[in-house]
């Protein structure tokens, strides 16, 4: 996983922020493809709100799905990591609960606050890891959410879909706010193939056998915001 690096001084918070954000997406290289979905993979690392007050609260949480859906209940350790090398975190963190600092500590020049994350997971087959940047920040800032979720002619957010064997269905996402140009997408599938699985719109070729999976979309919206879907889906 990238590491921030210090940032020009930008005019404000938060653009400095925003920055940071962009670094730490575009650094990433670590997002499962729909291929690894045959095992159990982190799709998402959430924190409501995404951005916190100085004193403020966020709930953490993780999204780890396989080929059978959702995984639930696996053991999840949450520890605080070093942002910037030789810098200690700012907050504190009670389980998967993080406290921002209230004033904001000093920090090195050029550097927005910002603390990270690290959280470990047992699957009991493999220990999974990933690393969640919270900014400290007095900004307004919410996860989007969506609103539309499309295989084909089907709405996702309904339920469960059936879908013809080899069938071409466009697949499309949509959340309220309307995300931006920032906004990064991530497809996964256990029903069959995505070939431009960090597109939206973008295409599933079903699986030419009978079976049954699930579709997943992560939406980051580039400010700190994620939001999440999966539908099952029967091929026949």
């Amino acid at each position: 996983m990238y590491r921030p690096h210090l940032v020009p001084a930008p005019t404000t918070l938060t653009v400095a922020i925003a920055v940071v954000l962009a670094a730490v997406a575009a650094g990433c290289t670590d997002f499962a493809t729909p291929a690894e979905l045959t095992k159990p993979t982190i799709l998402a690392v959430t924190a409501e709100p995404p951005v916190v007050a100085p004193g403020g609260t966020a709930e953490l949480a993780v999204v780890v799905a396989d080929g059978d859906g959702v995984i639930a209940g696996l053991p999840t350790g949450w520890a605080l990591v070093e942002t910037y090398r030789g810098v200690p975190a700012m907050g504190t963190l009670s389980g998967s609960t993080y406290t921002a600092p209230d004033p904001i500590p000093s920090l090195p020049p050029n550097a927005p606050p910002i603390d990270s994350v690290q959280l470990t997971i047992d699957t009991g087959a493999a220990t999974l890891t990933a690393i969640k940047v919270i900014p400290v920040a007095t900004v307004a800032a919410a996860n989007p959410v969506i609103s539309s979720f499309t295989v084909g002619a089907a709405e996702g957010l309904a339920g469960p879909i059936t879908v013809a064997r080899d069938a071409s269905l466009e697949l499309t996402v949509a959340t309220d706010p309307p995300a931006g140009d920032d906004a990064r997408y991530a497809w996964y599938s256990s029903a069959g193939l995505i070939e431009r699985y960090q597109s939206n719109p973008t295409t599933l070729v079903a699986a030419e056998a009978p079976t049954t999976g699930w579709i997943f979309v992560v939406i980051r919206d580039g400010k700190g915001g994620v939001a999440w879907r999966g539908v099952e889906v029967t091929v026949e």
